[in-house]
């Protein structure tokens, strides 16, 4: 029996990769959308690809686990495709009123850097608020990521501190630019709502905590971070995955993205997808990728900068025009639309950008291995998570 993956997005990939190294026979439905979904890589000025995926990549152990679980390793995939993985140098924000921060992710060097252009007492607030969100992280793990579950008691909520917004934290640090690169992460995350949750901030100690990276080529040079969507697609092709556009066979995983409502509720809203472009600019010296935030008046707008044939290639996400687009997940308007993420485990497990786990690229990756998880049990008995210490492989298995 053949099962069926519903969507060519990146959990879609990553689940029909990790179901057919588990040794089930797999179809992945596409549709007739490039795989990848929006982070699928397209043609852009000059002939070069381009994507609209974030070029500097937050926790990668999500996609060593993904290429792991397929039956690969994520080096020697780099390898084979003559890239590497490295840290990326500090994210460039610049702010209305002229002043600059180059952000690293390093908890020391963030110190530092905050110390040196806005003071020492600026960088203990910003240090010591990171510092308390390392638990939230630790919380926002137990629910959506490492567990499908969201939570239903009031601790599980309080620990998530989703009775505050990014704007309670924000006047916590008690300065315009901290404030300001604080409450940016709203829109960065697909809403402009005033009651964005704090829970969003986490995002930063996950950065603090695992660092930024980049994918660079032999000669250093920096690379479209789509490469590892392109590897991972070919991963699932090597592990027998059959790619079709359509099929009228019941559906295992969805994994394209959408709301659940009832009658009592409406479906949250859709994220808000930026106004993505593409230009080639002249080369001012670009080796690696860089990536600006330009906190500007009326939303952010991130830029990243990598080098190309004929100069460097800017890539600019413009979340001052953002455009409600599913596909980039559920919008995160306040604690209550965060709660009404659509489910993991349901009749039909789903994994997608609207899963509890969120809609970044590694919270696709997540979302997929729990579908994953889930839907090998309910088919063998067998519990293949990474807690599982006593399973060792399924006697599915048809491939080496």
């Amino acid at each position: 029996m053949s099962l069926v993956v519903h969507g060519a997005t990146l959990s879609g990939v990553a689940a029909a990769a990790r179901l057919a190294k588990l040794g089930h026979e797999v179809v992945l439905v596409s549709g007739g959308r490039a795989l990848g979904g929006p982070w699928a890589p397209t043609e852009g000025p000059g002939g070069h690809t381009v994507d609209a995926l974030p070029q500097l990549i937050a926790l990668p152990a999500t996609w060593r686990d993904a290429f792991k679980k397929s039956g690969g390793h994520l080096v020697a995939e780099l390898n084979r495709a003559g890239l590497e993985l490295i840290e990326a140098p500090p994210v460039e924000h610049r702010f209305p009123d002229g002043t600059a921060l180059a952000l690293p992710a390093e908890r020391g060097a963030q110190f530092h850097a905050i110390s040196r252009h806005f003071g020492t007492p600026a960088a203990e607030r910003w240090r010591d608020l990171l510092d308390d969100l390392d638990d939230v992280w630790a919380a926002r793990r137990a629910f959506g990521i490492n567990n499908p579950e969201l939570p239903h008691h009031k601790e599980g909520r309080r620990q998530l501190w989703l009775g505050r917004t990014l704007t309670d934290l924000a006047d916590r640090l008690d300065h315009p630019q901290l404030h300001r690169l604080l409450t940016d992460l709203g829109p960065m995350n697909g809403t402009h709502s005033s009651t964005a949750p704090a829970l969003l901030a986490a995002s930063l100690v996950l950065d603090r905590t695992f660092g930024r990276w980049q994918l660079v080529d032999a000669d250093g040079r920096g690379q479209r971070a789509s490469h590892l969507v392109d590897l991972l697609a070919t991963r699932a092709a090597e592990r027998g995955v059959n790619f079709v556009e359509q099929t009228a066979k019941e559906v295992t995983i969805n994994c394209e993205p959408h709301a659940v409502g009832s009658w009592l509720r409406r479906a949250p809203q859709p994220a808000l997808r930026p106004a993505i472009s593409h230009e080639v600019r002249s080369d001012d010296g670009v080796t690696s990728v860089r990536e600006i935030v330009d906190h500007t008046e009326e939303g952010p707008v991130r830029t990243w900068l990598r080098p190309v044939s004929d100069g460097v290639l800017a890539s600019t996400h413009d979340h001052s025009r953002g455009t409600p687009d599913i596909g980039w997940g559920l919008a995160p308007d306040s604690a209550r639309s965060w709660l009404r993420r659509t489910p993991i485990i349901n009749d039909v497990p789903a994994a997608s950008s609207c899963s509890p786990a969120g809609n970044d690229a590694w919270a696709e990756l997540a979302s997929a291995a729990l579908a994953v998880y889930e839907t090998h049990e309910r088919l063998t008995g067998e519990d293949c998570r990474p807690t599982n210490r006593a399973f060792r492989g399924s006697k599915l298995n048809r491939s080496p």
